[in-house]
């Protein structure tokens, strides 16, 4: 017994002597910074993180707290912010900890770009893996400000606002990667400093890229920026993006801490769009083409039902959830031009959706419009999509149609997936950011830079591809605060 004892003892010794080594960390998976200056997969994995958290996906939801739309899902939080309950621990509309984040990623990002060697093929020479060398960190060091100025327009849009000492701040501008001895304890900017920031990124972005991915003539440009980079931002994107930021600085709510006009705002927006040229007849539906000329930037194409899912009428399948409001349905004028409250416009309230805007009826299901080749009726207890019907009904009376695709099946045993893209940013919403600040600074008919369009005469080339011919409503206005009106209509039906 005794024997055993000492033998068991010297094993524990034994054990206890080799703990130190035992009791190491085995490798956790994280990538050291050699790891990632010594790959450039690694490297631009930084910069991809930044990309996949891009929105792709179309919730509708932020209508649904607005008077454009309501929801059917009694649990939606943008229902429940809408009906009263916004507060600290339901707050759907945060971008705070989600931009951030991202922000991070792309600092630590630009930190490292200029070390990594983005080329060294032992398929081609020394001078042209210098060459491609260079051609990559230009791209990436534009797509990094672009990303990083998109995040940040995010902060201040959805976190801007009046501070309490009466100055309207921004958000707290982080430029350098923290470490965990620098002060987190940052101050928020102001406003103005926050727009001077991001118009700063974008105009490195702008500097940078190539206004789209093209192939051309030259090899080594096509390998480093190139169609294969389709779906990235560029810098026609950043110029959009720049003229988003603008229009929200020159808008009255702003104007005064922003130190941005509304002409600064139109002279953001007029270049890029005298370059993008005519309006692109197809653009009202956009999302039936992938390649559409009026996108300027997409997410990736992806097979999927979701979005059909989510908004068709119950009687295929669909659980309705987003329903446009009688509010958003009477924005549509006729197709002569004229809203429906004007005398002229001959609306007949009987047969109310006769010789509307063509808009109307590719964004909206209303009463009696064709879907997939059937009438879907949604008056009151008409079957499944009737008002109030099933909990998967319409609360209004209609559905979304907009950015659906018809040719998905949601039938049980028999689905069937379409193609859809998600587009960031696109040529109406350039055109109707100069149109606003174009009326305010200089009127309907103002022209001073020479971009040879006016505010009054882009409304008139979107109203015309939107189906509206001969436009007598927008001849007979001749003054900005008409304009002013009709300017902030397009864009609730367009965007």
């Amino acid at each position: 017994m005794r024997k055993f004892i000492y033998l068991f003892l010297i094993i524990i010794s034994s054990t206890l002597f080799s703990c130190e080594k035992f009791l190491e960390p085995k490798p956790d998976n994280v990538l050291t910074e050699d790891q990632v200056l010594f790959n450039p997969v690694y490297a631009e994995g930084l910069l991809m993180k930044a990309y996949v958290a891009l929105p792709d996906e179309y919730t509708f939801e932020t209508d649904v707290a607005s008077d454009d739309a309501v929801s059917n899902d009694q649990i939606s939080p943008f229902r429940r912010m809408a009906t009263g309950e916004w507060t600290s621990t339901n707050d759907p509309l945060t971008q705070w900890t989600y931009s951030y984040e991202q922000i991070a990623y792309i600092n630590k990002f630009l930190d490292l770009y200029e070390k990594v060697t983005w080329s060294n093929s032992p398929n081609l020479t020394a001078a042209k893996n210098d060459l491609r060398n260079t051609l990559n960190k230009k791209r990436l060091k534009g797509e990094a400000f672009a990303l990083r100025a998109w995040y940040k327009w995010r902060l201040l849009q959805y976190h801007g606002g009046i501070g309490s000492d009466n100055r309207l701040l921004g958000f707290p501008i982080i430029d350098k990667s923290l470490e965990p001895s620098d002060n987190w304890k940052i101050q928020r900017n102001t406003y103005a400093e926050c727009v001077a920031n991001i118009f700063a990124d974008l105009d490195m972005a702008i500097a940078n890229l190539p206004k789209t991915w093209v192939d051309g003539a030259d090899a080594d440009v096509n390998a480093t920026s190139g169609a294969r980079f389709l779906n990235r931002i560029n810098g026609n994107t950043a110029m959009a993006l720049k003229s988003r930021v603008a229009l929200l600085a020159a808008s009255p709510s702003f104007a005064a801490a922003s130190n941005v006009t509304w002409a600064n705002a139109a002279t953001i927006a007029g270049p890029l769009l005298k370059d993008l040229g005519a309006l692109y007849a197809n653009g009202r539906v956009f999302y039936k083409e992938k390649s559409n000329k009026e996108i300027l930037w997409n997410r990736s194409e992806v097979q999927k039902r979701t979005w059909e899912q989510e908004n068709f009428p119950p009687s295929l399948f669909g659980n309705g959830r987003t329903n446009p409001s009688q509010n958003l349905v009477d924005a549509f004028g006729m197709k002569n031009g004229y809203p429906i409250s004007n005398i002229a416009s001959l609306y007949v309230p009987t047969n109310p959706y006769a010789n509307r805007d063509p808009r109307l009826a590719d964004y909206i299901i209303y009463n009696a419009a064709i879907l997939k080749t059937v009438p879907i009726n949604t008056y009151i207890d008409a079957p499944s999509n009737g008002i109030n019907f099933m909990l998967t009904s319409t609360r209004t009376g209609y559905y979304l149609k907009k950015l659906l695709s018809e040719s998905v099946k949601l039938d049980p045993g028999s689905s069937v997936n379409a193609g859809h893209t998600y587009t960031l940013a696109r040529m109406t919403e350039v055109l109707l950011n100069y149109a606003e600040a174009a009326n305010e600074a200089w009127g309907p008919t103002g022209d001073p830079n020479g971009y040879g369009f006016t505010a009054k005469s882009l409304i008139g080339d979107l109203r015309k591809r939107g189906g509206i011919t001969p436009d007598d409503y927008l001849l007979s206005i001749t003054d900005a605060a008409g304009l002013r009106a009709l300017i902030r209509n397009e864009r609730r039906g367009e965007l």
